[in-house]
């Protein structure tokens, strides 16, 4: 089966409403009742209407694919190396077409994200979960009387590499759109296995009390990075992120360093985008 052309995905996002039903499974570990308060994740992109939240997804897009193109994302994960390819940009975006736009919720089984995506249940179980290793979506599991319910799915801009953030910041901002930022939201993470819950069980006496210090620390660093990626854009605006360190301290190799250290550059290992004199990054359809 092949997937669905991008335009059939964005066209179907105009709905308003989220119809769903119980997946009828056993309860996850790492699940929340649809009422608790973690469970509720969904934040409008933009002011919440179906045109600037297409505006968002198609920023989405454009920069997963200009990523792709110029980078991409080796992901390690039980002894295989996987690579962010087209089609899981695609079914990125057929789930974020299922989000009701006024609320920013997007809940959805994976038997709704194949059949927007145009692809079988395995493959969209296959491509969400190397989204979620990639840092491109994330989700909440949850549970309604006793049974599996629709997970309940995240983008979070500030979990993308600096440079993927300010590609999509760019591209939002000359659509007069802002896309805020909630780097305190948190998914589930994967279903441990046996071993990994064994261990789980040994470690808990102890490291709860450390896991929660942990926790909050990295909350309120996540709120202070992404305060400092929105205040740097805000002031450099289109000029390209290789130059802002030289601008914010000239003459000072060792603070462009770790200027460029806290932004995350020095991510990029391939010599031909080091050296590119600008981020690194092309709009969709831009020659190289």
């Amino acid at each position: 089966m092949t997937a669905r052309p991008m335009g059939d995905l964005l066209t179907s996002s105009s709905r308003s409403t989220v119809v769903f039903r119980q997946t009828g499974q056993p309860i996850w570990r790492g699940s929340y009742d649809v009422e608790d308060e973690r469970t509720k994740v969904g934040r409008p992109f933009g002011d919440g209407s179906a045109r600037q939240a297409r505006v968002v997804i198609n920023g989405i897009r454009d920069t997963m694919f200009a990523w792709i193109n110029k980078v991409g994302t080796i992901i390690d994960k039980g002894g295989k190396v996987h690579r962010l390819r087209w089609e899981h940009a695609r079914t990125a975006c057929a789930v974020l077409s299922l989000m009701d736009f006024a609320t920013g919720t997007c809940e959805a089984t994976y038997e709704m994200i194949a059949k927007a995506a145009g692809i079988c249940r395995i493959t969209a179980i296959r491509h969400m979960a190397i989204l979620r290793e990639s840092k491109w979506l994330d989700w909440v599991r949850r549970s309604e009387s006793g049974k599996q319910a629709p997970n309940s799915y995240i983008f979070e801009i500030s979990r993308l590499p600096f440079e993927a953030q300010v590609h999509l910041r760019q591209i939002l901002k000359r659509q007069g759109v802002a896309l805020e930022s909630h780097p305190e939201r948190k998914g589930s993470g994967p279903v441990p296995n046996r071993a990994q819950r064994l261990a789980e069980r040994v470690a808990k006496g102890f490291a709860g009390t450390i896991d929660r210090m942990t926790g909050r620390k990295r909350r309120d660093t996540l709120i202070d990075e992404a305060e400092f990626v929105r205040t740097e854009m805000a002031h450099f605006g289109d000029i390209p992120t290789s130059q802002w360190a030289a601008m914010r301290h000239p003459d000072d190799p060792d603070a462009q360093r770790a200027y460029n250290a806290r932004l995350g550059i020095p991510f990029f290992v391939d010599p031909s985008i080091r050296n590119a004199p600008d981020s690194g990054l092309v709009e969709q359809g831009q020659k190289d």
